[in-house]
């Protein structure tokens, strides 16, 4: 069970379990929270933290981290998370202060209060999208699973073993392939109101005939100036009819020409055209044809 940052710890007890000797100078003595009759391990979400180091090794060659409440000041949450570590350190410090210096897990830094954890190799490190990380760099924000698996003595000390077992870090955003959205081009197809345009249409008479098609006008263009449609004719005017009644056209047969009387048509008189006796006609040419035929045979 993890006990998220936004809990209030006070609702669970901290059990101190039997002690284990390692040596003649270190004992451990393994920490649980008791809520009811069930026993967890002391295990906790942290809120987004950060890491002025990120993962360093120590003289002994131990792999650690330090998470501190840089921005305590403009985030609530770290407020309640600390108050909730202050708990956990006054309960220890309330059972053995006569008997042990208990050292504060919490140190004054100039990132203010950090929290040492030591890392495992089951220790996990993930990013926001759930992808496995192999380090943390300096400079860092992340959420962090922590646990407090227990208490060290060593003659009159006691130190606290938080051990770090998760990390979800913030990292800076890098593409690492080619991500650019290259640009679509869109081949138009002209309508018959493009090609009107085209064929020298005054664009005038092409919105007028949009209207009358009941497309409307095309983008950008006002249709003040465009002389509105003719409204359609009053009820009445038009033969009603069904609309899905056909129209037959009636043929014309030979037996109906019969009866057909065509009228008599008016006689018109011609009146001969006088000649003016001063006005010259030229001759035909049929009339040169006979008049050279007649010289050639008098010669």
């Amino acid at each position: 069970m993890i006990i998220h940052h936004s809990e209030n710890i006070k609702s669970y007890h901290l059990f101190v379990q039997k002690p284990l000797k390692y040596s003649d100078k270190f004992t451990f003595i393994p920490l649980r929270f008791k809520k009811e009759k069930e026993f967890i391990k002391c295990i906790l979400q942290t809120p987004l933290l950060f890491t002025p180091y990120g993962i360093c090794k120590t003289q002994n060659n131990k792999n650690i981290i330090d998470i501190s409440f840089q921005n305590i000041d403009n985030d609530k949450s770290q407020h309640v998370f600390h108050k909730n570590l202050k708990y956990i350190y006054d309960c220890v410090y309330e059972k053995y202060k006569y008997d042990y210096v208990v050292n504060d897990f919490l140190k004054k830094t100039d990132f203010n209060d950090c929290l040492r954890l030591k890392i495992n190799d089951t220790t996990k490190l993930f990013d926001e999208s759930k992808n496995n990380i192999e380090k943390i760099e300096n400079y860092s924000y992340g959420n962090f699973i922590i646990e407090l698996e227990g208490l060290w003595l060593n003659e009159d000390n006691i130190w606290f073993q938080w051990n770090l077992l998760q990390a979800k870090i913030k990292l800076p955003t890098h593409l690492t392939e080619y991500s650019f959205v290259d640009e679509i081009i869109v081949h138009k197809i002209d309508d018959k109101y493009d090609k009107m345009l085209k064929m020298g249409v005054p664009k005038a008479a092409v919105e007028r005939q949009r209207l009358l098609d009941g497309k409307g006008p095309s983008k950008g263009t006002s249709t003040k100036g465009i002389p509105k449609p003719p409204p359609p004719p009053p009820p009445g005017m038009l033969p009603e009819r069904s609309t899905n009644a056909s129209i037959t056209i009636p043929k014309i047969n030979a037996s109906d020409l019969k009866s057909v009387v065509l009228k008599k048509g008016k006689k018109i008189d011609k009146k001969p055209i006088k000649k003016d006796p001063n006005h010259f006609e030229p001759p035909t040419l049929e009339e040169l044809q006979t008049t050279l035929s007649r010289l050639r045979k008098t010669r």
